[in-house]
């Protein structure tokens, strides 16, 4: 996967990557597999073009690993559909008119899955007729995530008569509000630039089919889905109230709101101390010949940026998107004196190769980041990295403690 490279790879890819393992790693869950679009173009990364992976499986650590029954059968796969022209990468927001064709191709694949779990799960007993065919094992749930999925999966759970769940991740409606109130951008221009209303339209069709919405917090239901047409928070409840009791609800329905806060897999963080001892030599970090082990290669690309690696450090990892607010962080270091003398700041900003070719606002993002930089003269204060991969995150996170340890032991 790369993370960070646009507005379409940041966290939600992620988390949806990981719910995927941890679903097929839960006991009766036989096989998840994760639709996404096929894309063979040379702009990014090979893997995006094979039609299916396999994700790796997460270890319990137990004597069952190996006992596909027991952690979940068949496993996790990304299964990567034929949508629109193959050789290009298509941002989300000019994806619209390939839904359909998504679709249908997921509906075939689905279909195809299907019969082929019947007749390995439930063949047909020995004595039926050769042309007896396996009852097929339809999916349990369809998920939805993100507006454009929503309503792939409101059609897939509408044919298959199967129950849908989704989740937003980021919603149409609060987006528009949001943009109206900075007022940068008029309506149309809104449209043009982020098909606003095609957006809010998928989203309206996926909460009309959703069984559930999953959320993260309890802000999004009443202020992001509160927005909708197809939510109503105080109705909601009342349909809920005469659910239970078993009572008419006159033909109303609205989804259930779950708020299940987004988990993370540590089983790759590696719990050992990188270091030797107690980790408060800051010499180990400063000078990698002195370990007795290898420090992780991502320490050296941030600490070369220091002229005092001795001091802590502040940390911010984003995507480099204007709403992620990372100018307005270095402008508030690069203004306080006593913050620029207490500690460092390193800025891991997604990964790039040349600023001018990054799209969306990436590019905008960086070149303020730079520009502020020499505005506030923070060269050998600021760490910009151009590269990172997400086994270095527990390794970044580390290094950002070590030298508050570290700082904190010396003025000891």
């Amino acid at each position: 996967m790369e993370l960070g490279r646009d507005s379409d790879t940041g966290g939600q890819v992620k988390y949806v990557v990981e719910l995927a393992r941890a679903l097929a790693a839960t006991a009766g869950v036989h096989r998840v597999d994760l639709l996404t679009r096929q894309i063979s173009c040379p702009d990014v990364d090979w893997t995006y073009g094979e039609p299916l992976e396999m994700l790796e499986r997460l270890s319990s650590g137990g004597a069952d690993d190996d006992d596909g029954d027991e952690c979940g059968g068949a496993g996790a796969y990304i299964v990567r559909l034929p949508c629109g022209p193959r050789d290009q990468y298509i941002p989300k927001e000019e994806l619209w008119p390939h839904i359909p064709e998504f679709v249908d191709r997921a509906l075939s694949h689905v279909t195809n899955v299907a019969r082929a779990l019947g007749e390995q799960l439930q063949p047909p007993p020995s004595d039926a007729p050769a042309t007896a065919l396996a009852a097929p094992v339809w999916p349990y749930v369809i998920h939805g995530h993100y507006a454009d999925a929503a309503e792939v999966a409101a059609n897939l759970a509408s044919a298959l008569n199967v129950p849908m769940v989704m989740t937003g991740h980021s919603l149409g409606r609060n987006k528009l509000e949001q943009l109206l109130k900075l007022g940068r951008m008029h309506g149309p221009e809104i449209q043009g630039t982020y098909k606003i209303a095609r957006r809010i339209e998928a989203e309206e069709t996926g909460l009309d089919t959703a069984e559930m919405v999953v959320t993260s917090t309890k802000q999004e239901i009443e202020e992001q889905w509160g927005l909708y047409d197809g939510f109503d928070l105080m109705v909601e409840r009342k349909l809920r109230v005469r659910q239970r009791r078993g009572v008419s609800s006159l033909g109303r329905y609205m989804p259930r709101m779950a708020v299940i806060p987004p988990g993370m897999d540590f089983s790759f963080v590696d719990t050992q101390d990188t270091a030797d001892g107690d980790g408060a030599d800051l010499q180990l970090l400063i000078d990698p010949a002195k370990a007795k082990k290898a420090l992780p290669p991502i320490w050296s690309e941030v600490l070369r940026f220091f002229t005092n690696p001795h001091k802590p450090m502040i940390l911010a990892l984003s995507r480099p998107d204007p709403k992620k607010n990372i100018t307005t962080l270095l402008k508030a270091y690069g203004e306080s004196r006593k913050l620029r003398e207490l500690a460092n700041l390193t800025l891991i900003l997604g990964n790039r190769d040349d600023i001018d070719d990054m799209a969306g606002g990436g590019g905008t993002v960086l070149t303020a980041v730079l520009k502020l930089i020499d505005r506030y003269d923070l060269y050998g204060q600021v760490a910009y990295p151009k590269h990172h991969k997400q086994t270095d995150v527990p390794h970044i996170y580390r290094l950002a403690a070590k030298t508050k340890e570290c700082s904190s032991t010396q003025l000891l």
